[in-house]
């Protein structure tokens, strides 16, 4: 049995658009936002809302679920509760409970599959010392599972916006889970490529949150269902501002850049790609729908101050995680995300 094959889309491929959000969304702006106690809302969305309970207390709510991205049941598990976990990281949160939230095609899929999937979920919340305290499922004709978390923040709100002028990008997660996952589902990934993506999408970014604390970031975001340009757009809100990417420094799997050259990519991304185009610069349209790719539980975009040190090494040493400076911010020119061409792709 293989999972994917009960999905229309795989992962955060499915996601709708930011264009199409926005539409829905609009008339929910005006719903509670004279409340004092929501620091974070729809007025300003943000990877999580923020509520203010007093006494210097603050937590940050968050909810992710998605069709199935993987085949292994334990390794979907794994990666979605490490995908809903991300938003607390990336508003500088410490996660401390979540609800489970499960939709199962009962008369198709056994339940000792559904099991292998909570399993791998709460391996995952385990390992994050965050308590599963409760859920909801029904039954639907597409599998789904995810997790409403709920964390605590003790000291910065990390918002997206926050960027200043000079600030370097940093990456803390390779590009490519988009690719590799339409790969699976086509049924032409190759083993290697599924295990390395899987450990990607796997991996928690709680240390990555701790080298942004310790560099002094100015913002964060988590780059997931818009891809890298499109999380990054949503950053860059300041009209005098511009964001230069150096393509050659992005960190992308090697595995997704041989699927791309032969063509294999998600509907999700191309969406990505046409909500974002006006937007960017670029002279290689094909690095640029690549720098779209739907990512699922993808690394923390990191902006820390110019005058950072930062040693790419040496926190790897530190930390066991490999983080990459991608580019940084500067007056705006040209547009509002300009990428600087590498042109390694096939012409």
């Amino acid at each position: 049995m293989r999972l994917t094959e009960y999905s229309h889309g795989s992962g955060w491929a499915c996601k709708l658009s930011q264009g199409e959000l926005a539409q829905v969304l609009k008339q929910l702006q005006e719903n509670n936002q004279n409340k004092s106690e929501i620091l974070v809302g729809l007025d300003n969305p943000d990877d999580g809302a923020v509520i203010d309970l007093g006494n210097n207390l603050k937590i940050v709510q968050t909810v992710d679920f998605f069709t199935p991205i993987l085949d292994d049941p334990y390794d979907w598990g794994r990666v979605a509760a490490t995908n809903a976990l991300s938003d607390i990281y990336a508003m500088g949160g410490v996660p401390i409970s979540s609800l489970q939230l499960i939709s199962w095609p009962r008369e198709e899929i056994g339940f000792d599959v559904l099991s292998r999937v909570i399993e791998g979920g709460s391996d995952v919340m385990r390992l994050a010392k965050c308590s599963i305290v409760g859920g909801h499922s029904i039954d639907d004709k597409e599998p789904k599972y995810g997790f409403a978390v709920t964390g605590i923040i003790h000291e910065k709100i990390y918002k997206k916006t926050d960027i200043k002028k000079g600030d370097r990008l940093l990456l803390t997660k390779p590009l490519g889970s988009g690719i590799i996952a339409t790969a699976i589902k086509k049924g032409k990934a190759e083993e290697a490529a599924i295990n390395q993506v899987t450990e990607v999408m796997a991996t928690l970014n709680d240390r990555g949150l701790e080298v942004a604390k310790n560099l002094n970031a100015n913002a964060i975001t988590d780059v997931t269902g818009f891809g890298l340009l499109g999380h990054l757009s949503e950053m860059m809100i300041a009209e005098n501002l511009s964001a230069d990417l150096i393509f050659k420094k992005i960190p992308i799997i090697e595995y997704a850049k041989k699927y791309f050259n032969e063509g294999i990519y998600s509907s999700g991304s191309q969406r990505n790609f046409d909500t974002v185009k006006d937007f960017i610069s670029f002279e290689n349209q094909e690095e640029a729908l690549l720098l779209s790719d739907a990512q699922t539980s993808g690394g923390l975009l990191i902006a820390v101050p110019e005058e950072t040190n930062f040693n790419s090494k040496k926190i790897e040493k530190l930390y066991g995680i490999s983080i990459k400076e991608i580019g940084n911010i500067t007056d705006r020119y040209n547009k509002k995300i300009n990428i600087i061409s590498s042109w390694w792709l096939k012409p």
